[in-house]
């Protein structure tokens, strides 16, 4: 969960004896990059959904999922507000006396590795490490004129999941040229020893407003955009403008009935680091270009895009809301055959200016700190769920292992686990996030501090410690018993392990991150067991009245709505057959069959004795209003009954 905590000089504070001058080489610059073969790898992509910010990353230059069906620059995570479209690398020079830009978008690279994720348990130096190589040579389908520069490219990528270091996405790149025969004579000539005239540029086109599933026109996701570039933070960015269409002002997209912000976010790119070595010029250290371009008025081609770029054009600010792409770039550089050139930049989301600007600045101080390992909330409590009774009525027996108490501070190497949070939600704001209900906070010894913990003190959620203990095989875990858990519905729950914070750094107690997706979350559905026999089969609700307490009451297209017509008590090898009063068979379901849909988490629980229908016919139609026959088969006997759809 997010906290208020003090962090930019503190943060560099405590990186600081890791800080070296940008001219001098790091020591991750002197490590010799594994190299590879030139071999061919399928194009792949890889979903960062540890922290905050969610969006998959490639293995050709790309970054987002253009068919919205893996996460786009998502924020927050698992909310379905997305704020990203086509972004990528773009890399220019020289060749044959004209300059050439290859872009990712362009599909203007090639894999030549999959894509190697790297977490914690295997020593990684963020929260999700990822690494790959691609290169511009010989593209499978580039769009438009495509001329091969000879340059390859190492990319490394860095998540974190901590509140303060959890909305940006760290790309490393080393680009290396390759000495390439582009006149195809057999050698390599003089001219082609050496790639001169590289620029590095990174292009954002974010269509922000809205996401998958709301009620927002699509028409406003981007033609009511806002760029503009920070050149104190070597910062570009988008972000959702007022649009002159709608009446009143709705920036960052409120929600007509509440007011509150469903595109809140600035979303961009941060120069992080340059090579100074391989620069042709005066050096700085920043883009030497940043300037927007919009629909209708961007460089197409190849060509037109690296003049665009070394051109070197700065503009800071846009005034007329348009469909707009930010973008940076830095150049020339010259470097001769088997040299590279290093770039690093941060993928940065953050609400509104000042929270962008302040999330870069993190990500400029973990860089800065060479990615030593920060500070860390404790292990995930591995969590179970099941069902049982309280008093006669359904309950569910939330159930965690003590991992997390002897979980180290990968900074301090300290045991700092101070205690437990247990959680529940089964709504979201207008903005796509999870409204979340606090369960139970159990702190450690019961040593609450009044002023640190001034959002717990005297609440009736603050329990006293230890949690209550349940005897399971040979371990001893904690337990929270859910009750008025009524069987059918869908519950998400999250148990967390916070620390004690530090107050030297100033930093508040780090909780695990909670929401669907994440380690500590589980989605489960409680359910009666399978039936012995058919005599007890029911179908709920009966009558179904357009919809029930069973649908998803909050659709985003992450997690949509789904019409849900239960039988329940069925035998587990149950056949259910739906008919019209005609006798056309309209559908036929099995034990064990639900319809929650998800794209990012799995439901679980024992669907042995239910069986769900989501209300359309073998041919994919909605089904009618009016009276259904259905009939039950299995080895315990058969069963036929009727229900009513009421549209």
């Amino acid at each position: 969960m997010k906290k208020s905590i003090v962090f930019i000089s503190l943060l560099s504070a405590f990186l600081a004896t890791a800080v070296w001058a940008q001219d001098d080489p790091k020591p991750r610059e002197r490590m010799l990059l594994k190299t590879g073969s030139a071999s061919a790898a399928d194009p792949k992509g890889f979903s960062h959904k540890i922290g905050a910010l969610w969006t998959q990353i490639t293995n050709y230059g790309f970054y987002g999922d253009r068919n919205y069906e893996q996460p786009n620059f998502e924020w927050p995570g698992g909310s379905g507000n997305l704020y990203g479209w086509l972004q990528s690398i773009w890399i220019g020079g020289i060749a044959d006396s004209l300059g050439y830009m290859s872009a990712g978008e362009s599909n203007h690279f090639r894999p030549l590795d999959s894509i190697t994720v790297k977490r914690a348990a295997q020593g990684s130096l963020s929260a999700e490490d990822t690494y790959t190589r691609y290169t511009d040579v010989d593209p499978a389908s580039p769009s438009g004129v495509h001329v091969n520069l000879g340059v390859e490219v190492t990319e490394r990528t860095y998540a974190w999941d901590q509140s303060y270091n959890d909305d940006f996405i760290i790309c490393d790149y080393w680009i290396k040229y390759v000495p390439y025969d582009r006149n195809k004579n057999g050698k390599i000539d003089d001219a082609e020893k050496k790639l001169t005239g590289i620029y590095v540029g990174f292009r954002m086109d974010a269509d922000v407003s809205g996401f998958l599933g709301s009620s927002t026109p699509t028409t406003l996701w981007d033609t009511d955009d806002l760029a503009g570039y920070d050149s104190t933070n070597k910062l570009t960015f988008v972000y959702d403008a007022d649009s002159p269409s709608v009446v009143g002002d709705d920036t960052g997209n409120p929600d007509p009935v509440t007011g509150i912000l469903r595109s809140p976010g600035y979303a961009g790119a941060r120069l992080l680091y340059a090579d100074s070595a391989h620069f042709v010029g005066k050096y700085t250290g920043k883009p030497t270009m940043a300037t927007p371009s919009y629909r209708n008025f961007e460089p197409l081609t190849s060509q037109a895009q690296y003049e665009w770029v070394a051109k070197g054009t700065i503009t800071t600010t846009m005034t007329v809301v348009r469909d707009y792409r930010a973008i940076f770039g830095i150049g020339p550089y010259t470097i001769n055959g088997g040299d590279s050139i290093h770039i690093v930049i941060a993928w940065v989301i953050g609400p509104g200016l000042q929270g962008i600007i302040k999330n870069s600045q993190i990500a400029q101080s973990m860089f800065d700190g060479n990615y030593l390992r920060a500070p860390s909330s404790p292990d995930v409590p591995t969590l179970s769920i099941t069902p049982t009774t309280s008093s006669g009525a359904p309950a569910l027996s939330l159930r965690w292992k003590k991992n997390a108490e002897s979980s180290r501070d990968p900074l301090t190497g300290v045991q700092d686990f101070a205690g437990y949070g247990v959680y529940r939600t089964s709504r979201q704001d207008a903005g796509g996030n999870s409204i979340w209900d606090t369960l139970a906070i159990y702190v450690k010894n019961n040593a609450v501090d009044k002023v640190k913990d001034s959002l717990w003190y005297g609440r009736p959620f603050l329990k006293n410690w230890p949690p209550p203990a349940v005897v399971q095989g040979s371990d001893t875990l904690y337990q929270y018993l859910d009750t008025n858990t009524p069987n059918g519905l869908i519950y998400t729950y999250a148990v967390t392990a916070f620390d004690a914070g530090d107050p030297v750094l100033g930093i508040g107690r780090l909780e695990n991150q909670i929401g669907r997706g994440r380690l500590s979350t589980k989605v489960f559905m409680p359910n009666a067991p399978a039936a012995a026999g058919v005599s007890n089969i029911r179908v709920v609700p009966n009558p179904f009245m357009g919809s029930s307490r069973y649908n998803n009451p909050n659709p985003v297209d992450t997690n949509p709505w789904v019409s849900r017509l239960r039988f329940i008590n069925l035998p587990p090898d149950a056949k259910i057959s739906i008919f019209t009063l005609a006798g056309d068979l309209v559908k036929t379901i099995n034990s064990g069959d639900v319809v929650y849909q998800s794209r990012d988490v799995k439901i679980s629980g024992d669907f042995t004795g239910v069986a769900e229908w989501d209300l359309t016919t073998k041919n994919n139609q909605e089904a009618v209003s009016g009276l259904y026959i259905y009939v039950v088969e299995s080895s315990a006997g058969t069963h036929t009954g009727k229900f009513v759809i009421m549209r």
